[in-house]
């Protein structure tokens, strides 16, 4: 029996995309630790597994205060006396590291679901802490066992930059969707009206493609058969995410926040993200589970998760005139939007169900340790 610990910058993350691996881990009876700054769901990973909590703050680039977390850090995972770690997210994949090894444990592996917006983004700013990013992940992942990647470009990108070493590197396409939960029979409809509903789901963020999105839909305004809905919100200030007068659009109509997922899937007759950049989309990945039709960018991540013609359609990376193309072709072709959605359910049960992703975590964990 291994004790065997999953870090992350929040609790939520934990919850939703590391604990299925951490079942299965717990299921053949290893010691899983949960470790994460206190959140909201820090009681709901109590409740299934050990539970450690430690302090951070996320925002801070401070080097001062980003030692003081990672020593914290190091006492905590000391006191666990664990055979294994597994850190996701940058932060904690560099310091969590970092912390690791100040606290003797043997095997670290970590995960980069994504490179996120300062890889969008070229203005200044985003140049430096990209080669900050860098700088310490080319230390850390000297460290490390081994990295996992969730697509193929990010893995180039590190190995094009002397950042890692080709065999301490694992590529998994995706962290998993449970399709047996986002299944089009397992649920019924939300109530959105009988337009057909093209959806999309997620941050109000710029470089997520919320902007390109709304334009599309004033570009088909006249459409009488159809209408655009946006479910989620931003960031209140951040420069980076849509604010609430931007999201209140004629053209658009915008759900704050809703628990019905599933609901919102099953109404709608297409999903739609036109996003810069992506790690491999958790959002298109439930989109297909659930039978729909998916229209993307070609940003990384996005084409690794649609094949063109087969479970969707692609568009060019900011072109709100190209995307509402897209989005005609399927509205204007019903056998065709339903059929690429049949097609996207069956890719996800062949390749992309959390029990099969799993597997594919736990071989990597073999070449480490006995799980």
């Amino acid at each position: 029996m291994a004790r065997i610990g999953f870090l992350s910058h929040e609790s939520m993350s934990l919850y939703f995309f590391r604990a299925p691996i951490m079942r299965a881990l717990k299921e053949r009876g290893h010691e899983i630790y949960a470790i994460a700054p206190a959140g909201d769901y820090t009681q709901k990973l109590a409740s299934e597994f050990h539970v450690a909590t430690y302090e951070l703050d996320k925002a801070s680039i401070n080097p001062f205060k980003v030692l003081k977390n990672s020593e914290d850090l190091a006492a905590v995972l000391r006191d666990l006396n664990l055979d294994m770690l597994q850190t996701s997210a940058h932060k904690s994949n560099v310091f969590g590291t970092f912390a690791a090894k100040k606290a003797g444990i043997k095997t670290v592996l970590n995960l980069v679901e994504g490179l996120g917006s300062f890889y969008v983004d070229s203005d200044l700013k985003s140049l430096l802490i990209r080669a900050v990013i860098e700088r310490l992940y080319k230390r850390s992942l000297t460290l490390s066992d081994g990295c996992i990647f969730v697509n193929d470009a990010d893995p180039d990108y590190f190995l094009a930059k002397g950042l890692s070493r080709e065999d301490k590197i694992y590529r998994i396409k995706s962290v998993g969707v449970d399709a047996s939960y986002f299944d089009p029979d397992a649920c019924e409809g939300a109530d959105l009206g009988e337009r057909k509903v093209v959806l999309m789901m997620g941050r109000a963020l710029w470089h997520k493609g919320i902007r390109e999105f709304y334009e599309a839909a004033e570009l088909l305004k006249d459409r009488t058969d159809a209408s655009f809905v946006f479910v989620g919100s931003g960031y209140a200030g951040n420069r980076s995410s849509a604010d609430e007068a931007f999201l209140k659009s004629p053209f658009v109509r915008w759900i704050p926040w809703s628990e019905q997922v599933r609901q919102l899937y099953k109404s709608a007759y297409m999903f739609v993200l036109p996003s810069y950049k992506e790690g491999f989309p958790r959002t298109v990945l439930e989109a297909m589970s659930m039978a729909r039709a998916c229209v993307v960018s070609d940003c990384s991540g996005c084409v690794e998760a649609v094949q063109d013609g087969v479970n969707g359609l692609i568009c060019r990376t900011r072109d709100a005139e190209g995307l509402a193309r897209k989005i005609e072709i399927l509205l204007d072709d019903t056998a065709l939007c339903e059929r690429l959605g049949r097609n996207g359910r069956e890719m996800v049960l062949a390749n992309y169900d959390e029990k099969i992703v799993t597997e594919k975590y736990l071989e990597v964990y073999r070449k480490f340790i006995d799980v």
